[in-house]
C-alpha cells in the first residue's frame, strides 16, 4: 500500500498514546489531522482511522467539521467518497465524539444505524430520534430510536406513544358461565446477508449492525421492554468479509404499551389487560347486558386515568386536547339471538 511506509508510527493503541511523552503525542495528532485535510480521500480514511483512535481533544472540532463537509456526498454509492464516510463515522463511533444533531441530520436516511449509535450519546437528539422512530421505518429502527427516547423520557415521544395504542374491549356474551376464549398470535422475522469491501489502500473500517438479542460483542444501543443491540463489523484493509443477521419482527403495539408500563412501573401483563381488556357477560336481558358492559368500561377507563395520572406525577404530561379511545367490540355467543343485543358505541376518555 502506497502510504503504509509513512503511516506505520501511527499505529498504536490508546494505552501506548497516554504513556509516551507529550511531544510525540503532539506528532501523532499533527500526523493524524494532516491526512484528514488531505484531498485524497484515502488519506482523509487513514487521517479519520487514527483520530478515532487517539481521543484527542484537538481532533474533535475537525471530525465534526469533516461530517459538515460530507453531508454533500452522503448519498454516493460504493466508492472512495462512501468508504470515507464510512471511516468517518467508525472514527466518531469509536472515539465517543458528541456529534451535534442538526450535524447528523443529512446522513439520517442513507446513514441511519451509525446516526442513532451517535444519537444515543446525544444531549440535543430528540427531534432527530423522533423523525427516526416514526411509523414507516423498519421494525429495529423504529425499536432502537423509541427505546432511546424512552431512555431519555421525551413529553413529545410519551404523547404519541400513548395516543398510539389501540384501547379496546371486548366482550363475549353467552347463555351460561361456560369458559371460553379467544386467542392468536402472530410471528415473524427477516434475515439479510451481503458482502463488506473498501477500495483498495483504505485502513480497516467497522460496519455497524443493529440486533434484537444479544450476541457475543455485541453493544447494548438502548434498552426498552426488547434491548436493541450493535456490533462492528471491520472491514480489514484490501479483504471482503461477510456481513448479515437476522431477526424477529417486532410487536409495536406490545412495545408501545410495554414502554407505559415501565414509565408507571406496572407489570406488562397487567398493562395489557388495562388496554386491552376481555369481559364474558352471561346474558339476562339487555337492561342487565347495558349495565354490565357500562361498569366493565368506567373501570377500564378509571385504570387508564390511574396509569396517565401516575405518569404526570413521574414528570410525563399530554396535550390539554388529548384523549383517548376505548373501541369495544362483542361477540355473540348465545344459542339464542332471536333478541339483537344493543349496540355498543366507543367511550372517549378527555384527560383534562
Amino acid at each position: 500500500m502506497r502510504l503504509a511506509p509513512a503511516l506505520i508510527p501511527l499505529i498504536f493503541t490508546a494505552t501506548a498514546v497516554s504513556a509516551q511523552p507529550a511531544s510525540v503525542a503532539a506528532q501523532e495528532t499533527g500526523r493524524a489531522l494532516q491526512l484528514l485535510l488531505s484531498p485524497l480521500w484515502v488519506d482523509k480514511a487513514w487521517g479519520a482511522y487514527f483520530a478515532g483512535r487517539l481521543h484527542a481533544d484537538h481532533l474533535q472540532e475537525p471530525l465534526i467539521e469533516e461530517f459538515r463537509l460530507a453531508a454533500a456526498i452522503r448519498n454516493q454509492p460504493a466508492g472512495e467518497e462512501h468508504a470515507f464516510l464510512a471511516a468517518l463515522f467508525d472514527a466518531a463511533i469509536e472515539s465517543d465524539l458528541t456529534v451535534p444533531a442538526a450535524v447528523l441530520e443529512p446522513f439520517e436516511e442513507n446513514w441511519t444505524v451509525p446516526v442513532l449509535i451517535l444519537l444515543a450519546h446525544s444531549r440535543d437528539g430528540e427531534d432527530s430520534l423522533l423523525r427516526l422512530g416514526e411509523e414507516k421505518v423498519g421494525d429495529l429502527l423504529w425499536l432502537a430510536a423509541n427505546n432511546l427516547l424512552f431512555e431519555m423520557k421525551s413529553q413529545r415521544w410519551y404523547a404519541g406513544t400513548l395516543g398510539a395504542v389501540n384501547i379496546t374491549h371486548r366482550f363475549v356474551v353467552k347463555d351460561s358461565d361456560e369458559a371460553s376464549g379467544i386467542g392468536g398470535g402472530s410471528g415473524g422475522g427477516f434475515c439479510g446477508d451481503g458482502i463488506g469491501a473498501m477500495p483498495k489502500g483504505f485502513p480497516p473500517v467497522a460496519l455497524y449492525e443493529l440486533q434484537d438479542s444479544r450476541e457475543r460483542g455485541s453493544v447494548v444501543l438502548a434498552r426498552g421492554p426488547q434491548d436493541v443491540y450493535y456490533r462492528r463489523i471491520v472491514v480489514p484493509t484490501d479483504k471482503q468479509v461477510g456481513i448479515g443477521s437476522c431477526g424477529s419482527a417486532v410487536d409495536r403495539m406490545a412495545t408501545r404499551i410495554g414502554y407505559l408500563a415501565a414509565l408507571v412501573n406496572m407489570p406488562i401483563h397487567q398493562a395489557e389487560g388495562l388496554f386491552h381488556r376481555d369481559t364474558a357477560i352471561r346474558f339476562r336481558g339487555n337492561e342487565e347486558f347495558e349495565r354490565e358492559v357500562e361498569r366493565s368500561l368506567q373501570a377500564q377507563e378509571q385504570g387508564i386515568r390511574s396509569l396517565v395520572r401516575t405518569a404526570k406525577e413521574r414528570g410525563l404530561e399530554c396535550a390539554p386536547e388529548m384523549s383517548l379511545r376505548i373501541v369495544p367490540e362483542v361477540i355473540d355467543r348465545r344459542l339464542n339471538t332471536a333478541i339483537p343485543l344493543p349496540l355498543v358505541a366507543p367511550r372517549e376518555i378527555a384527560l383534562q
